[in-house]
């Protein structure tokens, strides 16, 4: 997406910048499980490496104005600027510190029309870190396209189906990454009336919402604030088959003929990865 989205606007005389919000190190490790290898005993598994986020952003051509790299682990920062080492002529810097706290920073210092900025925006959170008010920032701009990936098993794991497991805890949680506390009402019903041993009524309350309706809601709530548009997510998934993530792909710039083209790009991305 970011080389297609490089290409479309180099001649377009716009300043294009990435933001990485959880940038890691640049690089991406995963095992391949052991295979079974028939005649001489099983394939060991096996450790690959390959390109992260901000490697590509690093790599992609025509080259981007600014790229801003955000880490708070310090010994990742460390290995992001190894890494932005290797790309001498790329306009990139790492920023140490709250994810939230600096892309609310990066979305308000700047006039994004006025100074004809456009870019890209990757929020992909270890869990449920990314705030609301991160997401509203983002939007307000009106000129960046924003990949998510969403927790989605964080959001079942915080609303559990018996609310009496629900605490104050996990309801903050809840509340903090989705702007409302309006899921309460929309994801949990009341199924009967029941009386206490001292004649008090309680209420039993279930979550009927399903992982499908949830993240049709997340969908319903990001497309609240993004003026563009908010195509439908790509569904990942754990090895066990249980819901991981969701992958968005919302566009906060209204203008008509930029939301055609982020989206025919985008789509494309998400359908060949179902």
């Amino acid at each position: 997406y970011l080389a297609a989205f490089s290409v479309a606007l180099q001649s377009q005389n716009f300043q294009r910048i990435y933001i990485d919000a959880f940038a890691g190190t640049g690089s991406r490790t995963e095992t391949r499980a052991a295979l079974p290898f028939f005649g001489d005993g099983d394939v060991d598994a096996v450790e690959m490496t390959t390109k992260g986020s901000a490697r590509i952003a690093l790599e992609t051509k025509p080259a981007f104005h600014s790229i801003v790299l955000i880490e708070q682990d310090a010994g990742k920062v460390q290995a992001l600027q190894s890494v932005i080492a290797e790309y001498p002529a790329a306009r990139a810097q790492p920023r140490k510190g709250d994810a939230n706290e600096i892309v609310q920073r990066i979305c308000r210092r700047y006039d994004w029309h006025r100074e004809r900025i456009r870019g890209v925006i990757f929020l992909d959170p270890y869990g449920m870190e990314v705030s609301w008010d991160t997401v509203e920032a983002v939007a307000a701009t009106e000129a960046l396209d924003c990949w998510y990936f969403f927790p989605l098993s964080g959001l079942y794991r915080n609303a559990p189906k018996d609310v009496l497991a629900l605490d104050d805890g996990k309801s903050a949680n809840l509340t903090r990454v989705l702007g409302t506390d309006a899921w309460r009402r929309d994801w949990y019903e009341d199924r009967s009336r029941q009386y206490d041993l001292w004649g008090e009524l309680t209420q039993d309350e279930r979550r009927s919402a399903d992982v499908d309706r949830i993240e049709e809601w997340v969908h319903d709530r990001l497309k609240s604030v993004f003026k563009g548009v908010v195509l439908k997510p790509l569904r990942l998934k754990h090895a066990n088959g249980a819901p991981m993530a969701s992958l968005f792909f919302a566009v906060a710039n209204p203008n008509k003929k930029a939301v055609e083209l982020a989206s025919r790009i985008a789509g494309h991305i998400l359908k060949a990865g179902i």
